[in-house]
């Protein structure tokens, strides 16, 4: 029903299942802190260091038994257990992320206004293992532990060396 072409919210007038209905919680992704420093440093006889820090504590989950009890399809919940409970909504809190990427580069002037930079730059710079996917099936005998995420933001340390022309 809809009024001044506003839908009108009404009272169902029967209760929903605990899994279906108003079951409260923080948002899967939800992040409660995250953290980010760089700095650039003119070290001299052209070179340039910067660097970066990232820190994002855990990562809420959506998590779910891993059956559609309910035969609701796709979209459905997927949270009650065989056994008539309710599995919890976003229960799995990831591991925090940290990152430290470094650069380095070095101006070399060719005449004029023409310059080449050389630049190395290593990212995740100390290796720490980030995980940013986890398997949230209550039925997967992996659940709660790490799974594959192809995101650079997660990958082991990582080099690449570069080069910039300026004219």
């Amino acid at each position: 029903e809809f009024v001044n072409g506003r839908p009108v919210e009404r009272a169902l007038g029967f209760g929903l299942a605990p899994d279906l209905g108003e079951d409260y919680t923080l948002a899967a992704t939800d992040q409660r802190h995250r953290a980010v420093f760089n700095g650039i440093w003119q070290v001299g006889y052209g070179f340039q260091l910067s660097g970066l820090y990232f820190f994002g504590s855990g990562q809420r989950f959506s998590t779910q038994y891993g059956g559609d009890r309910r035969d609701l399809g796709i979209g459905g919940t997927r949270r009650l257990r065989p056994n008539g409970t309710i599995a919890p909504r976003n229960d799995i809190v990831g591991d925090p992320l940290h990152r430290v990427d470094l650069r380095v580069q070095r101006r070399f002037r060719l005449g004029g206004r023409v310059a080449v930079d050389g630049i190395a730059e290593v990212f995740n710079l100390f290796n720490h293992e980030n995980y940013g996917s986890y398997t949230t099936q209550e039925s997967n005998r992996n659940y709660g532990r790490p799974a594959f995420n192809g995101n650079v933001a997660y990958q082991p340390r990582m080099m690449q060396l570069g080069f910039r022309v300026a004219f």
